[in-house]
């Protein structure tokens, strides 16, 4: 297949192309030199000549600045904004994409929905996490015509990327904390199984709607950071850290480390005989760590 990757140059995109070439498709990353500019609304006119597939990751990223009121805007105008700009050429253009698969997260389910476990019929959340992936998803349900595919991706774990390094950078440096009350889900997913997950996806024909993309056995916040330690050799020193200190830090982001999802991988596994890699928190750990 021929496949054009949006937000190619970030952690997931790179990685997705090395296994995408390996397994012998080809690929063209659409970038802002040249290729599009969102905020003029501008897509090359030869973007999509020749292409059989997107793969749609491109987006602000979530926990890159504190969210004032402005970030917020910013959050949901580069997937909304981008999203209906393909979705408005793949109306108007002739062309002979057959497949979009997009990106998308668990916040969909909220910041922090409890020991529910959440699968892809739980109800959305009612916190700006939520409505931002809501209005991604909205727009990706705007084409028409194609086989659309969503993956609502966990906690990514890479060596060189994702979650895996900014919680074992502390602990390697014996320095490792728990956050919040612990007891948060950790919804993860190696980085190994999320790019076999989106190859998946784009040649199942029959794959179509929403996929959890996550590792069939989530973890607490808590055993997370005792798993990494252990992997390490390094002892967690200190007590929890409060959510009401970590606000004090990083405002409303907070939510993002002191809130977490259960979530559940049993629908593509069913649907589509997907196999994980990496099912249990130390297997990925033990690969991470001996890269």
């Amino acid at each position: 297949m021929r496949i054009l990757i949006t937000g190619g140059s970030g952690f997931v995109g790179q990685e997705l192309q090395a296994y995408l070439h390996a397994l012998g498709h080809q690929t063209r990353i659409l970038s802002r030199q040249g290729g599009w500019d969102i905020e003029k609304a501008y897509l090359a006119p030869d973007a999509l000549d020749n292409i059989d597939a997107i793969v749609h990751l491109a987006g602000a990223g979530i926990a890159d600045k504190r969210w004032s009121a402005d970030r917020k805007k910013e959050l949901i105008h580069s997937r909304v904004a981008s999203t209906k700009l393909l979705a408005d050429a793949l109306k108007t253009r002739k062309h002979q994409v057959h497949t979009f698969v997009s990106a998308s997260a668990i916040g969909f389910y909220g910041a922090d929905s409890g020991d529910v476990l959440c699968t892809e019929t739980t109800p959305a959340g009612q916190d700006f996490l939520s409505a931002c992936t809501v209005a991604w998803e909205n727009a990706v349900d705007e084409i028409q015509g194609l086989r659309v595919v969503k993956l609502r991706i966990g906690l990514v774990l890479g060596a060189n990327g994702g979650i895996f390094p900014v919680l074992a950078r502390p602990i390697r440096w014996f320095a490792g904390v728990i956050l919040g009350k612990g007891t948060q889900g950790q919804s993860w997913i190696h980085i190994q199984d999320l790019v076999k997950m989106f190859a998946c996806v784009l040649t199942e024909d029959h794959a179509t709607g929403v996929y959890n993309a996550v590792a069939p056995h989530p973890v607490t916040h808590a055993e997370m950071s005792k798993q990494i330690a252990a992997a390490f050799h390094r002892p967690i020193w200190w007590p929890k850290v409060p959510a009401w200190a970590l606000r004090l830090v990083l405002g409303e982001m907070a939510v993002l480390v002191t809130g977490g999802n259960f979530v559940s991988s049993e629908k593509i596994q069913k649907d589509l005989q997907f196999t994980f890699t990496y099912t249990r928190l130390a297997e990925a750990l033990k690969q991470l760590i001996h890269v």
